[in-house]
């Protein structure tokens, strides 16, 4: 599974629990996979501005391929959870999520982009997706149909489904919210995890902050007005220092 290092940690991940069990009942005394490394996952690809406008320019309003895409970016969730939201849980301007992962109940805003891509679907199953033959997608399913469209859109193959699920929180980010804004959309566990998938975005806007603040500075100084005395302060310590008496020697406390 060398090429699939993922599926490969998940897979160890399985097998340990289940070795961990059989010890628990007593059916082995060794842990055949204490020994074994797994592979060192690489990070999934944040979707630019770029990717994800040829994406939609590929893909127009009304299709099925579009209304998937803009799930998935203007919800921030997983595709497990994407592919099972019904018409149901569009309640007012609202959308329900009951993440099948982490078992987190959210209840997210509707963006107006979303909105306007959904009122272009047809509803001819209970789920807001549907397959060509108007049956509910199956996991695998979702997941070859929505990595097809981004092939078919020439898109790099760095681009994954779940990248979308990071661009929605660099979007997030780069609009000047909270990790635990991002995390109310998101429903990552720590801030840590919110910090990973926005750390691009933090980036790109330190840098930017960076570069304006040189920009303002040339010299790379402070302000003397911001470090240095003005005229009447200068004054008005010299005014001070004179009126201080200053001290003459040191005389005993006691006379003998």
């Amino acid at each position: 599974m060398a090429n699939k290092p993922g599926a490969g940690i998940i897979l160890l991940k399985r097998i340990r629990t289940l070795i961990r069990y059989a010890m628990a009942l007593g059916w082995t005394d060794r842990n055949p996979t204490a020994g074994v490394k797994g592979y060192k996952s690489k990070e999934i690809h944040t979707w630019n501005e770029g990717e994800i406008s040829v994406f939609e320019h590929h893909w127009p309003e009304g299709t099925r391929e579009r209304l998937t895409f803009a799930l998935l970016l203007y919800t921030g969730q997983r595709g497990s959870d994407v592919y099972r939201m019904t018409w149901g849980d569009i309640v007012g301007n609202t959308i329900r999520v009951a993440q099948q992962k982490t078992a987190a109940k959210l209840t997210i805003p509707i963006h107006e982009t979303l909105y306007r891509v959904l009122s272009t679907a047809t509803r001819s199953h209970s789920t807001i997706l549907a397959t060509a033959y108007g049956e509910r997608f199956a996991v695998k399913g979702f997941g070859q149909m929505i990595s097809t469209a981004i092939r078919e859109a020439g898109l790099p193959q760095r681009c994954k489904a779940h990248g979308l699920r990071k661009a929605a929180a660099r979007r997030l980010a780069e609009a000047g919210c909270s990790a635990s804004e991002i995390a109310a959309i998101t429903a990552h566990k720590t801030l840590a995890e919110v910090e990973r998938y926005t750390r691009a975005a933090d980036q790109a806007r330190l840098a930017r902050q960076a570069i304006q603040r040189q920009s303002e500075n040339r010299s790379g100084k402070p302000p003397v007005d911001e470090v240095a005395n003005t005229t009447t302060e200068v004054l008005e310590i010299n005014s001070l220092i004179a009126r201080m008496a200053l001290p003459r020697g040191i005389e005993p406390l006691f006379q003998p």
